[in-house]
């Protein structure tokens, strides 16, 4: 039987979560491929890269490497490619990699930022909308305050350590509370008092996070920023950016070196002669079946659009937001509109497929506001809630290596105390002061099992498998082999211990420091140092196969 092919052009959000959807629900029908092209080899989590920007994280967080999402997904054929157009009548995709035929087309292409023809911003400040602006902003905060700190001029000096932020929408205000914690780190760094790096929210309206129907959030998280030294100025309109600062509507001046403009989001500008139907800032039209919208205002047969790329109206909930929840619901009932085409569903309207559970704005790593299922609420618990949104978003695409990684870097490898508990439960530290205990319970367990420990022979075993268990479970600590489960195993026969022999104040010794080993002690002079990276790279490879930096699985 010919192959077809469901083309889907772009790997953000919308695009990923379609070829989840249709990977999985074509998976028996081996007819068809899924083919996601997109000009990088990962996915960007997007609404992540204020944290790239402002040295939260490192820039690999952000980043999920598609081969790792669609290992599994045998009908997923990946292709790194850009693409120049689309001949409809002929149902081909033209990219740099060459023509490809269609079956289905999404186009999910994503957007960028929207400086609204201000004169300067391109030249002279810095926008906020891929990955490779979020590290133009990391790379440039760093060296500007660090020139800041070595100025002797106290008008340059200002004007170096000055950080404007244009735009107080959910991105701006993010990148805020970002710089916030950020700047105690930067100020230590460079000997600077804190209130020498100025923050300022250049915001046009006359209120910030204009998207809140609860404007009680707005304030708090206005509050908020101004109680940790943001110059939040309202009635801002920027009119232009020169090589010394930002000029506003009535032609008064703020002297900066960094002005990052978050004001506006439109569609990638070369969609724009693909002869459809475009809307509010350049995004393609769509009906309710998210079928794109041809210039004579039919729909488009077989091409259907999600994502930023996408401008829809829906009667109940207006329009669709750029947000992860917008691109996933247009995606959902793109989806579903293409499997009830090839007869195996029953086609959706958008309105059927939507799911909005509400949004969270984090104001830096420790405050944020939400609003979720009809409960509005801020502070730590909420900052919790934004986590759990990005995680539930990594658990419909069915990556558990993603959740695993993000739960490492957003909570156990944070620097400078940057997550909700502010660095407590951060794993960032030396190991080697956990060695000592580590040696100490592979000798007891050894000792134990041999009946050299006094008095305390009777709590434990010295004939049998559970003798012999104890044997490979104290050895393996000792050297440092495979530390976490033996660590586990050493609890559990603890526990056995107890329950089997008696209780004794021991047992709660070893069971505490069974899990304080779990730490990553065996890489502290132990076998773990070498074993651990080269089972991750073997079992990774067999589960997730190898990141490249370029595919072409087309011949797959």
């Amino acid at each position: 039987m010919a192959e077809k092919n469901i083309v889907i052009v772009g790997a953000g959000f919308g695009g990923v979560f379609a070829a989840k959807t249709l990977s999985k629900k074509l998976k028996s029908h081996k007819e068809y491929n899924v083919i996601l092209i997109d000009k990088h080899s990962y996915f960007t989590y997007m609404t992540e890269l204020h944290e790239v920007a402002s040295q939260r994280v490192t820039p690999k967080h952000v980043q999920e490497d598609l081969e790792h999402l669609f290992y599994q997904d045998k009908n997923v054929k990946l292709l790194t490619a850009e693409v120049n157009g689309i001949d409809k009548d002929a149902k081909i995709v033209k990219t740099t990699h060459g023509d490809i035929d269609y079956e289905k087309l999404i186009l999910a292409v994503g957007g960028q930022s929207n400086d609204f023809g201000t004169p300067g911003v391109k030249e002279y400040g810095f926008e906020l909308w891929s990955m490779e602006e979020s590290l133009q902003i990391r790379n440039h905060i760093e060296n500007i305050i660090g020139q800041g700190a070595a100025e002797l001029d106290p008008a340059k000096r200002e004007q170096l350590l000055t950080i404007a932020v244009v735009g107080s929408g959910f991105t701006g205000a993010e990148l805020m509370g970002e710089f916030i914690e950020q700047r105690r780190v930067l100020a230590k760094t460079y000997k600077l008092d804190e209130s020498e790096i100025k923050l300022v929210l250049l915001e046009a309206s006359p209120s910030i996070l204009n998207m809140l129907k609860d404007r009680n959030l707005a304030d708090k998280a206005f509050k908020y920023m101004t109680d940790n030294g943001v110059d939040i100025r309202l009635g801002a309109m920027v009119t232009g950016v020169n090589e010394d600062g930002v000029i506003f509507k009535d032609n008064t001046t703020l002297p900066t070196k960094s002005l990052i403009w978050t004001a506006g989001v439109k569609a990638k500008s070369f969609i724009s002669d693909w002869g459809f139907k475009y809307g509010r800032g350049g995004r393609i039209e769509a009906d309710d079946y998210m079928r794109a919208t041809l210039e004579n205002d039919e729909p488009a047969k077989d091409i259907y659009v999600a994502g930023d790329t996408l401008s829809y109206v829906d009667e109940k909930t207006g329009p669709v937001p750029q947000t992860v929840e917008g691109a996933e619901s247009a995606a959902r009932a793109a989806a579903n509109n293409i499997l009830a085409d090839l007869g195996f569903g029953k086609s959706k309207t958008f309105a059927e497929a939507v799911s909005y559970h509400g949004f969270a704005v984090s104001i830096g790593s420790q405050y944020t506001v939400a609003s979720l299922m009809g409960l509005n609420f801020s502070g730590f618990f909420a900052s919790i809630a934004k986590h759990g949104i990005n995680l539930f978003f990594y658990s419909q695409i069915r990556s558990m290596y993603s959740i695993f990684h993000y739960l490492m870097d957003e909570f156990f490898r944070t620097e400078n105390g940057r997550n909700p508990f502010k660095g407590a439960i951060s794993r960032l530290g030396n190991v080697l002061w956990s060695t000592p205990l580590r040696i100490f319970l592979g000798l007891f367990w050894i000792l134990a099992a041999v009946g050299q420990l006094g008095s305390l022979n009777d709590l434990f075993w010295q004939h049998g498998l559970l003798s012999f268990i104890e044997i490979i479970t104290g050895a393996g600590i000792l050297i440092g082999l495979m530390t976490w489960p033996l660590a586990a195993v050493s609890v559990i026969l603890t526990v056995v211990a107890w329950s089997t022999n008696g209780f004794d104040l021991t047992h709660w010794f070893l069971i505490l420091s069974s899990i304080a080993v779990m730490n990553g002690s065996g890489r502290g002079f132990g076998l773990d140092f070498y074993v651990v990276p080269l089972l991750q790279k073997l079992f990774g490879g067999l589960w997730y196969g190898k990141a490249k930096s370029v595919y072409d699985e087309l011949d797959k």
